[in-house]
């Protein structure tokens, strides 16, 4: 471990399934100023990475594809020598994008975490969405141009029908420990992990409605919360970029190689609002949600499926 960052908190657990690796993070060397964006699959992830993007480089254009300007470290379809290299070579500020709990981290005091949430009736129609979408592509070989040496992980069949999907997300995980998320790890777990150290000075939560709400002031937030000053000249733009509509409309930029032939091909993207389950649930679908997060804290289930003051 480098002499200059402080080891707060050990991993606790090891995360391994068709899409993460949290091993990977044993070989992370932390530079003081990193930041680790944590969040579930489908709950802002990208968002954040392109708002991160536009406050350290004061610019609404991006100097190369996201996955490759921040990194998902523990990815199971890219090479771990690839990503450090990567992260190695960078001169910026590093970003690096990952899908695991706090539990599964090594927390550093001079590394910085932001974490993404989101009411999770929400994530569980995005994360349908998103995994049929992966499951009906063919992203092809890896892309020599590029070097690129990536290609998308076998996910486990889910249904079709999101209704089905909704009891199979919330009564399952990849992993035996939890106990929705299917199939993937527990959303529910993951911001549980985060909740009861968000007063940290080196943690900051953001909510996805609340970013939707309020891009500008939520964008000032991780502004001050990163000390990257404000720059009104260039903030309308760097705002601008970070709107749904911008991301939508360049979406080809933000990945590179195989991995991009398969995620420009669906609507990655989805709706980027909030409330859609509201068109799905019955009686029974409601109660297995109640079910699901009967075990969150009240005031950490408030503010998932409300956002505001935490």
């Amino acid at each position: 471990m480098p002499a200059n960052v402080t080891l707060r908190h050990k991993p606790q657990r090891v995360y391994k399934s068709h899409f993460t690796d949290s091993t990977k993070w044993n070989e992370y060397e932390p530079r003081p100023g990193d930041i680790v964006i944590s969040t579930p699959l489908k709950t802002g992830t990208t968002w954040a990475q392109r708002i991160t993007a536009a406050l350290i480089f004061q610019s609404d254009k991006l100097p190369g594809p996201l996955m490759t300007v921040s990194p998902w470290l523990d990815c199971t379809f890219a090479p771990l020598p690839l990503l450090l290299a990567n992260l190695e070579f960078q001169e910026h500020r590093r970003f690096i994008k990952t899908h695991l709990p706090m539990d599964a981290l090594p927390i550093y005091d001079e590394v910085s975490y932001l974490v993404v949430g989101r009411d999770l009736r929400d994530v569980a129609i995005s994360t349908h969405n998103h995994t049929r979408g992966v499951q009906e592509t063919d992203p092809g070989p890896s892309d020599p141009a590029t070097g690129d040496d990536v290609h998308t992980p076998e996910l486990p069949s889910v249904p079709a029908d999101v209704r089905e999907y909704w009891k199979e997300y919330f009564t399952r995980s990849a992993f035996p420990w939890e106990s929705d998320g299917w199939p993937y790890n527990s959303p529910s777990h993951h911001l549980a992990s985060w909740w009861e150290h968000r007063h940290e000075p080196n943690i900051l939560l953001l909510h996805y409605q609340d970013m939707l709400n309020d891009l500008d002031g939520q964008m000032r937030r991780v502004s001050a919360f990163l000390d990257i000053p404000v720059d009104e000249a260039v903030w309308p733009d760097l705002v601008r970029a970070c709107t749904f509509k911008e991301m939508k409309s360049r979406k080809d930029e933000l990945w590179t190689g195989a991995l991009a032939n398969s995620l420009t091909s669906f609507e990655f993207f989805h709706k980027g609002s909030s409330g859609q389950w509201q068109d799905v649930l019955s009686k029974e679908e409601t109660a297995v949600y109640e079910k699901a997060v009967a075990h969150l804290p009240a005031d950490l289930r408030h503010w998932l499926e409300n956002g505001g003051p935490q």
